[in-house]
């Protein structure tokens, strides 16, 4: 079985993400090419389930399906990291 949607999977959500962190490190900044990275990153994770679903080998199609997760979680941290500087001590 060929492991197409896998690696789909794992270019279009590596792709996704190197977009939006380029645009937070660069200082050319458009909300349109971070729509674009973000609507590629959900291309990414929606190969990664259909890759899922059709039961492919390998663990290249783990990536998008944790990324999706740890990423949201990071922001979350970061963000709650960042009140706490400036919470009562």
């Amino acid at each position: 079985m060929k492991k197409r949607f896998s690696q789909y999977s794992l270019w279009l959500s590596m792709l996704g993400i190197v977009i939006g962190v380029g645009q937070y490190f660069t200082s050319i900044y458009s909300s349109n090419i971070l729509y674009i990275g973000v609507g590629i990153y959900l291309a990414g994770f929606s190969c990664g389930v259909i890759a899922f679903g059709k039961h492919e080998k390998g663990l290249m199609k783990y990536f998008s399906l944790t990324s999706f997760v740890v990423i949201p979680l990071l922001i979350m941290l970061g963000m709650l990291f960042f009140a706490m500087n400036f919470g009562e001590n």
